[in-house]
């Protein structure tokens, strides 16, 4: 959620791999300069290497000065079993009415909306121990923490499903005279919200204010006018300009032409150039999309601050951050984030998730039915299943293995992220500012940290969970994956700890374990030209059957609103072609 101006593209001597992609010193950036040849050339043995190697240095760790600690992560070494060829052939067949491939959001909200509508004669095939994808959870004595997703905004009259949704799980208790949702005060972010580690302070909300000039404040104010605007605007067809879920947005070509420029080139043409302003509008890009202002679409920008609701008042304010709820109004966050959900989700369905299976091939065989091969995992066996609707709840490059007919897919590509859960006997603190949920660096590249104990009732002073980000956004995604999965706890730990230490000196005395995920596409990129491009957009058209997509990707926005509006829109696909009644959702 960091970054400072004045990004540098030359080339850089040779640094330790980790040094070159988290480089901590304050407004000095350097990306790999790559040609287009050389990616497509030299990744894919790249990124085998470093699969190797990272598979070697997995196994638990521990530091010198006694922190333990290991690198985990998705199941790469089954999802590489596609490439290899190694399987056996199917042994057995099995019929069943839906089944649904991918455990995450996406997937999950399919299984709920079928079961909603009385209909449990379906099973989900989840690659992973357990579903969630990246809104998975993990779990400590102290406290449940995230291993990504950790919020949701409190969602518009437009994000209907979600309401529906938070209804079922208890997160919405009652409504207003009015009709508006009532939110159990347990789920929506406690104060302090935010914090910004600057000039060696913590100062309430993420707008680097002090030592802002007032030409930087007037262009704050400037910025936040303009996202107002376009929060009420609507469009020449009468839709809102922006909103969630993005297919309920306006298609006025003044505003889509907003998708082929870049944030950067949007913020030129209307003469803001604070570099202030620019840390903090990066910020948002980096922490919803994994991009910088050069990679994220403009019209991807804008949605973000004008697709949720707001207190117009706050726009004024020189405080607030880019996911607060100073800016974006009210956020419901839980311990283990999104995982919460997932968790609610599960114990639904619970018997009706086949863990641990990997979908190895999809074709529509005889008399419209949907044959997949799966592989267990746990029996090391061949199956197909099949099926009479089938629902693709994976990423498009996952989806472009297994049928390769399914439309193109080459300008989908995916931020690496990685994420570190750090045990501390007690809650840092820091000069200035309290303890907030969010906790962020000025001066680093990576987004700080989430405090896992921040919505328990019992306080925030002893021991905790503190959730590190990092996005690799500063080189091409391929050449920032493989060197990613190439560098080895110990240099994860070390360059953790040296963040941390910015603004809680001595911190590692309080540090117990470190445990790494390394999510390589963990999430889709709204780059320019690519939200309202025909691929994305051939990719989104639902077909009337038999087989079914859903996930994120298909909206080019990678946030929990639109895979769970995909996820709800296959299901409905599926129960129609089924000739089930129900109700919608959207």
């Amino acid at each position: 959620m960091a970054r400072a101006d004045g990004d540098s593209r030359k080339a850089v001597p040779a640094r330790p791999a980790l040094a070159r992609l988290l480089d901590l010193g304050a407004g000095r950036h350097h990306a790999m300069k790559l040609s287009r040849r050389a990616l497509l050339t030299g990744s894919l043995p790249l990124a085998a290497g470093a699969a190797a190697l990272w598979r070697s240095r997995r196994l638990a760790a521990a530091s010198p000065n006694g922190v333990e600690g290991s690198i985990v992560g998705p199941d790469f070494d089954s999802g590489h079993l596609l490439r290899s060829g190694e399987l056996p052939k199917p042994s057995e067949r099995v019929e069943v009415p839906v089944a649904i491939y991918g455990g995450g959001i996406s997937g999950l909200s399919a299984a709920w909306k079928l079961a909603r509508a009385g209909f449990r004669d379906f099973r989900l095939f989840e690659l992973e121990r357990r579903p969630g994808g990246t809104s998975a959870y993990g779990r400590s004595p102290v406290t449940d923490y995230p291993w990504g997703a950790h919020y949701v905004p409190v969602p518009g009259p437009e994000a209907s499903a979600v309401r529906e949704l938070f209804g079922d799980l208890g997160v919405i208790t009652g409504r207003t005279a009015a009709g508006e949702p009532i939110f159990d005060e347990r789920y929506l972010c406690f104060a302090p919200h935010e914090r910004l580690f600057q000039y060696g302070r913590w100062r309430e909300g993420l707008y680097p204010a002090l030592g802002a000039t007032a030409a930087d404040l007037a262009e704050l104010a400037a910025f936040r006018r303009e996202m107002r605007r376009y929060r009420h605007l609507k469009g020449s067809d009468g839709r809102k300009a922006f909103t969630l879920p993005m297919e309920s947005s306006s298609r006025d070509p003044a505003l889509l032409a907003l998708d082929r420029m870049s944030m950067r080139q949007y913020l030129d043409s209307l003469g803001l150039s604070s570099s202030r302003l620019r840390w903090y509008v990066e910020y948002a890009c980096r922490d919803d999309y994994g991009c910088t202002l050069e990679t994220t679409s403009a019209w991807a920008g804008v949605f973000y601050y004008a697709s949720r609701a707001a207190d117009d008042d706050e726009d004024e304010r020189p405080r607030g951050g880019s996911q607060g709820p100073s800016e974006a109004g009210q956020v419901l966050t839980w311990p283990a984030g999104n995982g919460w959900i997932v968790r609610r989700l599960e114990e639904r369905f619970r018997d009706r998730i086949s863990p641990r299976s990997l979908v190895c091939r999809v074709r529509v065989g005889r008399g419209d039915r949907v044959e997949a091969d799966v592989f267990d995992l746990a029996s090391r066996r061949m199956k197909t299943v099949v099926s009479r609707c089938a629902i693709l709840a994976l990423p498009k490059y996952v989806v472009a293995r297994l049928m390769p007919d399914t439309g193109p897919w080459q300008e989908f590509t995916y931020s690496p992220w990685v994420v570190a859960n750090v045990w501390v006997d007690a809650l840092p603190q820091g000069r200035g500012a309290p303890p907030s949920w969010d906790n962020v660096f000025h001066a680093s590249e990576s987004l700080g940290y989430i405090t896992a104990t921040h919505q328990h009732l019992s306080g925030r002073t002893g021991a905790s969970v503190l959730t590190w980000y990092l996005p690799l956004c500063r080189e091409e995604p391929a050449a920032a994956r493989a060197r990613m999965l190439a560098t080895p706890w110990e240099e994860w730990r070390r360059q953790i700890v040296a963040d941390l230490s910015r603004g809680h000196p001595g911190i590692e005395r309080d540090i117990r374990r470190i445990d790494v995920m390394l999510w390589g596409h963990a999430m889709v990129r709204p780059t320019p030209g690519f939200i309202w491009s025909p691929a994305r957009q051939a990719s989104a058209a639902l077909p009337s059957g038999p087989v079914f997509f859903a996930h994120a990707d298909l909206s080019g926005l990678p946030l929990f609103e639109e895979a769970q509006y995909r996820g709800i829109a296959a299901a409905e696909r599926a129960l129609t072609a089924l000739r089930i009644p129900f109700q919608s959702s959207l």
